[in-house]
């Protein structure tokens, strides 16, 4: 397979050099973006910039800051990642926070010891970047159990009047995540509803850890913790994201004992124990796709969550909308967020002042399906 990339590669790059005698378009209907960049809430103080292209090659990303040009690239350990499709770089959040940058790749026919056959660059437009901005009123949206049909999610989300601060795909945007192609769609749909232009924190839902993919996806993300778990904070804001995992034991025939959960979940519930309460926190939210949270491959999280000083789960997974799920004895309240059901695709906004959290959720009919106000504890 690598031997016929490699090939194909060649054949691109002989194609732009003729392109570039001809003054012919060819690169730009053969090496282009096919998912417009994210930015992706990762932990700590960083984003992941994140895009695909048609062909592999190289990936950066460029902007200025307080006076300085800045070039960013897709490198691991010193190397320039060019074999691949998928182009994520990680950048301080106080450099693109308001600010704008441009994102670029270059075709890679090949790179051998000492040299490399490469083809031309294509770069974005520039894409103004909003982050925190000290706003009174900070707009949550959450979207969950996608299942690669965007077009009611449109018409769920056109019905809100406030633009969203921070978008939130909470896990089973696909159905499945068997290739390459399959994460295409999480990236195609991050763009769809950020436009690049609004942070994006990500959870894994059930689907997404079935297929020979599932175990390749996470490292694009670069999180702190190497795995779909992470910490962030957006303003006063403080966010947990968790990876739930599957929704059946190891052993299920579905998995052909080619999965090991308890071992993931057990490193994962062991990060948790470790983390330090929330503090200094107008609201802390956790994000995770599965409600059930007793009993997740042995591991009870809702006393860890708890010590968190969690306000708030929000949640996916049942394709329904549930503002008064509570989680049995915990201190905290539990929201399913709607997503694909037989009624329509829902979507919910969560709108934080104070020391009040509102969710109001419309489906793709523009009925207003849920609307409740949380005191958050103080």
């Amino acid at each position: 397979m690598q031997l016929f990339q490699t090939i194909i590669n060649y054949l691109l790059v002989g194609l732009f050099l003729v392109q570039s005698a001809l003054g012919l378009p060819i690169q730009s209907l053969l090496f282009r973006f096919d998912a417009k960049a994210s930015v992706f809430e990762t932990g700590d103080d960083m984003y992941t910039v994140m895009w695909s292209t048609t062909c592999p090659g190289s990936g950066y990303v460029t902007y200025t800051f307080n006076g300085k040009e800045f070039i960013v690239t897709d490198q691991e350990n010193g190397n320039i990642r060019s074999t691949d499709t998928i182009h994520s770089v990680r950048v301080p959040k106080a450099h693109l926070d308001h600010n704008t940058y441009v994102y670029h790749s270059q075709l890679v026919a090949t790179k051998q010891a000492y040299s490399a056959v490469k083809g031309g660059t294509i770069s974005s437009e520039p894409v103004r970047f909003n982050g925190y901005g000290e706003q009174e009123e900070i707009h949550v949206l959450t979207l969950s159990d996608i299942h690669e049909n965007p077009n009611p999610v449109d018409e769920a989300i056109a019905n809100f009047k406030d633009k969203a601060d921070l978008l939130v795909l909470n896990g089973d945007i696909t159905s499945s995540m068997v290739s390459s192609k399959t994460f295409l769609k999480v990236l195609q749909y991050a763009y769809r509803y950020s436009g690049g232009q609004i942070p994006v924190a990500y959870t894994r839902g059930n689907h997404e850890t079935r297929g020979e993919f599932a175990s390749e996806m996470p490292k694009y993300f670069k999180t702190t913790t190497g795995g779909l778990f992470y910490t962030f904070r957006f303003g006063s804001l403080q966010f947990l994201a968790l990876d739930s995992g599957e929704d059946k034991e190891d052993s299920h025939k579905e998995y052909s004992g080619l999965v090991d959960f308890t071992s993931y979940i057990a490193e994962e519930t062991k990060w948790l124990n470790a983390l330090p309460s929330s503090s200094n926190a107008q609201a802390s939210i956790c994000l995770v796709h599965q409600p059930d949270l007793e009993d997740r491959y042995g591991n009870n999280w809702l006393p860890l969550l708890t010590a968190w000083k969690t306000d708030a789960v929000i949640c996916g997974h049942y394709h329904r909308l549930d503002l008064n799920f509570r989680a049995g004895t915990a201190p905290f309240f539990r929201i399913i967020d709607g997503g694909e059901s037989d009624s329509g695709f829902v979507a919910t906004m969560l709108i934080f002042k104070g020391s009040t959290m509102k969710a109001v959720s419309y489906d793709e009919k523009g009925t207003l399906c849920g609307e409740k106000a949380y005191t958050l504890t103080e």
